[in-house]
C-alpha cells in the first residue's frame, strides 16, 4: 500500500506540469484534457479525489491506565469520490502510515468510508452512512461487524450571508450553518473491541466562514440527548481552518481538532489540546 501512494504522489504532479506544457496560460478542467481523451467516465466529473500527507499527534493512557503516552502519526492519503446518480456518492479514504512502532495504537484506520446523498446546495438536505471505526487490513478487527457501529446521518444546509453583506470580502465568502442529527446502531469503546451501548443519537451543528479566496475556519457544537452514551472521546465542540478548492489539480491543506473537546463545565476525560490536531495537505483530481 505505501508503494502505492508513493506512485500517487509523483503522478498527479507530473500530470499536472504535462496539462501546463500542454495548455499554457491556464489549467486542464479534469485528467480528459491531460489524456486527450473521453473514455472510461474521463471529463464527466463522477470520480473525484486527492492524494498528499497528514500528521497529527496522539495522546493515549497506557495500559496502566495512569501513564501518558504520545504517538506522531504521520503518513499518506488517497481519497476517492465516486458520483453514481445525481449528488449520490461513495467516498472512500485510504490511509497508510508511514512509520510504526511499539508507541502506535493498534486501533488506527486504513480506511473510511460513507455513501450518501451528499446535496451541497443552500437550503437543501442531506443524508447517508459513514464509517470512522479502525477498519484495518491487517486482518485485527471485523470489517463487516464494524458496518454496524457507523453511523446514520441527516443535514441541512443553510447559508446566511446575502450578495450584498458586508461580511462578503469576494464571490468566495460565505457563512454556512448545518444542523444534523447522527444515529450509531452499535458503539463501541476506543479500541473498537466491546460493545458499550446501542442506538446512539447525536445531535449538532456545524459552521464554516469562507473567509477569503477559499481560506475558511469552521467550529461544531455537539449534544448527547443521553448521558450515558456519551464517551470519553466524544466531544462539546470541534475546530478547524484551512483552504479548500473543489477544482482539478488545486492544493488544499487543512486542520482539525474533532476528539475530546470539552466546554469548561463538563469534565474532560482525555488529555487533548491544539497539538492533538490533524494537520493535512493534499492535491486534487477530478477524472
Amino acid at each position: 500500500m505505501k508503494k502505492f501512494f508513493v506512485l500517487s504522489l509523483l503522478f498527479l504532479p507530473l500530470t499536472t506540469i504535462r496539462a501546463q506544457g500542454f495548455y499554457p496560460g491556464k489549467k486542464a478542467a479534469t485528467m480528459a484534457d491531460v489524456f486527450h481523451s473521453h473514455c472510461c467516465l474521463l471529463g464527466k466529473y463522477r470520480i473525484t479525489g486527492s492524494v498528499g500527507m497528514f500528521y497529527n499527534k496522539i495522546t493515549y493512557l497506557d495500559n496502566d491506565g495512569a501513564t501518558y503516552t504520545n504517538f506522531n502519526r504521520y503518513g499518506a492519503h488517497f481519497n476517492l469520490t465516486v458520483k453514481f446518480h445525481k449528488e449520490w456518492q461513495v467516498r472512500l479514504m485510504f490511509l497508510a502510515d508511514m512509520h510504526t512502532g511499539p508507541k502506535k495504537p493498534h486501533w488506527l484506520s486504513n480506511l473510511y468510508y460513507a455513501v450518501g446523498n451528499y446535496e451541497w446546495r443552500n437550503k437543501h438536505f442531506f443524508y447517508g452512512y459513514e464509517n470512522y471505526q479502525p477498519n484495518r487490513f491487517d486482518g485485527s478487527y471485523n470489517l463487516l461487524q464494524n458496518m454496524k457501529r457507523g453511523f446514520f446521518f441527516v443535514g441541512y444546509n443553510y447559508d446566511l450571508l446575502g450578495e450584498k453583506s458586508p461580511l462578503k470580502l469576494d464571490a468566495t465568502s460565505q457563512i454556512r450553518l448545518v444542523p444534523f442529527v447522527r444515529y450509531q446502531p452499535e458503539y463501541t469503546d476506543r479500541y473498537g473491541k466491546k460493545v458499550m451501548g446501542h442506538h446512539k443519537i447525536t445531535l449538532g451543528t456545524s459552521a464554516r466562514y469562507t473567509v477569503w479566496h477559499r481560506f475558511y475556519v469552521e467550529s461544531a457544537v455537539y449534544f448527547y440527548p443521553e448521558a450515558a452514551s456519551v464517551l470519553p472521546w466524544d466531544p462539546d465542540y470541534t475546530y478547524g481552518f484551512g483552504y479548500f478548492d473543489w477544482h482539478h489539480f488545486t492544493v488544499d491543506f487543512s486542520y482539525g481538532n474533532w476528539v475530546a473537546n470539552r466546554f469548561p463545565w463538563h469534565t474532560k476525560e482525555m488529555k487533548n489540546d491544539f497539538s492533538n490536531g490533524e494537520f493535512k495537505l493534499g492535491l486534487r483530481f477530478i477524472w
